[in-house]
């Protein structure tokens, strides 16, 4: 059973990021390389900073890490500033599904009501929307 009390690491915060950017964006967004290219450094560097193995980064490594992630700096160094991140990126995910699978629809001009739902409701209406495409209930569309 975890600590509760025990602190994220720079690892387990950055692998996170990767996660939520790359459901977001795609895998190929979220490479060593890719990283590395934008914030600077060598992928061997992130690498390293995603595995643990480098522990202590200067605080302008963070910096950049931040603007690639899209998250303010206090994510890596504040526990509950990163729960308040967490929770906005998860919201952005599901209203970036919830639109797609409201424009595969034919569904368009949404965007004005999805702010003021939660994540977990925006969840709900994009999987219910993706179960309404798909005739047979097999997960597989009939176009």
């Amino acid at each position: 059973m975890p600590d509760p009390n025990a602190r994220r690491t720079l690892a387990e915060a950055l692998t996170t990021l990767i996660a939520k950017k790359a459901a977001r964006d795609g895998e190929h967004t979220v490479t060593d390389q890719e990283i590395g290219a934008h914030i600077g450094k060598s992928r061997t560097t992130v690498w390293k900073l995603r595995t643990g193995q480098e522990q202590n980064p200067k605080i302008e490594t963070l910096e950049a890490l931040a603007r690639f992630f899209g998250v303010k700096v206090t994510y890596f160094l504040d526990e509950e500033k990163a729960a308040a991140a967490d929770e906005q990126l998860e919201s952005l995910a599901a209203a970036r599904r919830l639109q797609e699978a409201a424009e595969r629809g034919g569904v368009t001009g949404i965007n004005a009501r999805l702010g003021s739902l939660s994540p977990e409701s925006l969840l709900a209406v994009a999987r219910l929307i993706e179960q309404l495409d798909e005739p047979d209930g097999s997960g597989r569309t009939g176009r």
